[in-house]
Formats: C-alpha cells, sequence, structure tokens
C-alpha cells in the first residue's frame, strides 16, 4: 500500500536527490578529476582525492541528525537542498580549467555538494518516520534507499551522455539543478512553509 502514497513518492523524490546524489557522485568523483583535469601539467592523482567526498558527506550525515531532531526534517532538508543547488551552479565554472590553480575551487564546489547531501540524508530520513505510521514508514523508507541506490549507475551513465554529446559534464549539472529545484519546491510546499499541509 505505500505506493499508492503521494507522500511516499515525494519523499523518493527528496531521498534520491540526496542519498542519491551523494552515492552517484562518490562513484565518479575521481572520473570527473581525470576528465577535466588529468591532461594539465602538474595533473592531480584522482584516487588521492576519491575518498574525501565520501568522507565529508558521511560526517555531515551524523552531525546533521540532531539539527534535524531539533529543527526539523523539512526545514533542514530545504536548507541541504539550497546549498546543493549553488554547489552544482558552481561547478560547472570549473570543469575546463586553464591551468591546476583552478583546482581548489572545483574540490571545494564538489565538497560542498557532498557536505550538503550528507546534510540532507540525515534531515529525509527524520521526514518519513514523521509522515507515516511505523509499518508504512519502514517500507517507505526500504524503497527509497533501494531507488537511490542506483545513484552511481544513474550519475555515471549520464555524465558519460554528457560527455559524448556535449564535450564536458557540464549538461549532467545543469540537470542537477534543475531536479534539485524542482525537489525543493515539493519539499517547501508540503513540509517546510509555514502552515504546510504535512509539517515535518
Amino acid at each position: 500500500d505505500i505506493f499508492k502514497l503521494k507522500h511516499g513518492l515525494i519523499m523518493t523524490v527528496l531521498y534520491i536527490m540526496t542519498f542519491g546524489i551523494f552515492s552517484g557522485l562518490a562513484a565518479v568523483f575521481p572520473l570527473l578529476i581525470r576528465s577535466c583535469y588529468g591532461g594539465l601539467p602538474g595533473a592531480p592523482d584522482p584516487l588521492a582525492y576519491a575518498f574525501l567526498g565520501p568522507l565529508v558527506g558521511s560526517v555531515a550525515r551524523v552531525a546533521a541528525g540532531p539539527v534535524a531532531d531539533r529543527f526539523g526534517g523539512a526545514k533542514v532538508t530545504q536548507v541541504a537542498g539550497l546549498g546543493m543547488l549553488a554547489c552544482t551552479l558552481a561547478v560547472p565554472f570549473y570543469t575546463a580549467p586553464a591551468s591546476m590553480a583552478e583546482f581548489p575551487y572545483f574540490v571545494g564546489a564538489m565538497l560542498g555538494l557532498f557536505f550538503f547531501a550528507g546534510v540532507g540524508n540525515a534531515s529525509t530520513f527524520k521526514q518519513m518516520p514523521m509522515l507515516f505510521p511505523p509499518r508504512q514508514a519502514g517500507g517507505v523508507i526500504g524503497w527509497t534507499a533501494a531507488m537511490a541506490a542506483y545513484g552511481p549507475f544513474a550519475c555515471a551513465m549520464l555524465i558519460g551522455q554528457s560527455f559524448a554529446w556535449f564535450g564536458s559534464p557540464n549538461a549532467f549539472f545543469w540537470w542537477c539543478a534543475v531536479y534539485f529545484a524542482a525537489s525543493l519546491g515539493l519539499n517547501w510546499w508540503y513540509y517546510a512553509r509555514r502552515n504546510a499541509p504535512n509539517p515535518c
């Protein structure tokens, strides 16, 4: 019966925004570094940076749990989504570098994306038990996690297509920005705004 729940679908969309992107970018972060910076003099070793994104996102998830408990999952999800939107709009400015001087900005924007995705992981988990009774909440959490687990496959495929069609990963990040904006609209309208129909 969870597939008949409107909010089950909405939370799936939100959890793909947070955990789906987190897991997907964790898988392709080294590939992005190699593709964008590998041809420059003094190019970085992608594997030396591969662990940073998952580390930042995981620490952020742990730290954001108590914050979501205090201020409400929907409000924290809104802040996390806005941070993800800002970072994903920043990344394309550093994907066609003229020199290694741009690399710290690229890494910073990517780590910001990982950080806010980790925060959103915690806050969306706070929302679901508040929206559904325990039996349905368990089913919705399992379903959303299963869908978001396709993040590495989806991100790798979409980034590959972006390179194939446009010669850069930027189209992927523009698509992410549109998805994040739509997700933020859903979260704000149903859960985060004043007098929202389902505050959580």
